[in-house]
């Protein structure tokens, strides 16, 4: 009986063990995490004839979108994440399908501007796209 019991205590054990681990790896692989850390990242605006402006940034601000209102490179966050107007130049799909396509370190985000959290050395380009 002594025996059955120890098996059973050494498996409970091993059971709390196994989820003390997917907890912690769910809470450090979940959410990115923002802080309020100055960050140095460059943003590259390609526009539609191929020209560009480029924009080294040091911030403290937590998502990118913030970190281009305050270099003026957009004007204010739209809440729906969309945004039409970049380094002065609008992007108007019902015209011409154009909009400006997001990449980081040259792959396509899955995530609006307003969602990118930002961490030091970033690199994002935003080109101006027909189609």
């Amino acid at each position: 009986m002594t025996r059955n019991i120890k098996a059973s205590l050494l498996r409970a054990i091993s059971l709390l063990a196994v989820i003390a681990v997917a907890i912690t790896c769910l809470a450090a692989c979940g959410e990115p995490k923002t802080n309020d850390d100055m960050k140095s990242i460059s943003v590259t605006v390609v526009f539609a004839d191929g020209g560009f402006k480029a924009y080294d940034i040091e911030t403290d601000a937590a998502y990118l979108a913030d970190a281009l209102i305050e270099e003026g490179v957009i004007e204010k966050k739209a809440e729906d994440g969309f945004y039409t107007t970049v380094a002065g130049v609008t992007a108007d799909y019902s015209v011409d399908q154009s909009w400006w396509c997001v990449t980081k370190d040259g792959e396509m985000t899955t995530k609006g501007l307003n969602e990118l959290v930002l961490a030091d050395g970033d690199k994002y380009e935003i080109t101006y796209t027909i189609g």
